[in-house]
């Protein structure tokens, strides 16, 4: 009953709800993909973007097509509305690198690519935070395990 309910505050973009439903969600049964999955996004938008962070970084590492077999359309995916709000705002509401983080995260439920441009620019911005290389590291798996 309550993912359903998250998932209803999800589809009308009322993420501080659905990120306490998905809460609720995941505290029942952690490894809900879908759950997680939205929950990234509810983060996000909700400003957390260390917690988002950290997570993403989990689902990815575990299954990194969770995220790129999203389907922008059919799964009502809000991620490119988001990814033009944050892309159109500029310091000092929001630093360098959070945006960055930000678009990086998102863009890989949309373009995959985009996204690995985020966390190169990240990783040149802040050459010694190691999530940003694990990051790429695991996006350099996926493509190599694609084309094995």
């Amino acid at each position: 009953m309550s993912e359903m309910l998250a998932n209803q505050y999800f589809m009308v973009r009322r993420f501080l709800d659905a990120e306490t439903a998905f809460e609720n969600v995941l505290a029942q049964d952690p490894l809900n993909r879908s759950a997680r999955k939205k929950m990234i996004i509810c983060l996000v938008n909700n400003g957390k973007i260390k917690q988002a962070l950290d997570l993403f970084y989990t689902v990815i590492s575990e299954d990194i097509t969770i995220i790129t077999n999203t389907n922008v359309s059919d799964d009502d995916c809000p991620c490119p509305e988001i990814i033009s709000k944050f892309e159109n705002i500029n310091e000092p509401e929001l630093s360098f690198q959070s945006k960055l983080e930000i678009l990086g995260m998102l863009w890989l439920y949309c373009d995959y690519y985009k996204s690995i441009q985020q966390f190169e620019k990240l990783k040149e911005f802040n050459p010694k935070e190691p999530l940003y290389s694990n990051i790429l590291k695991v996006y350099k798996d996926f493509v190599i395990s694609k084309i094995s």
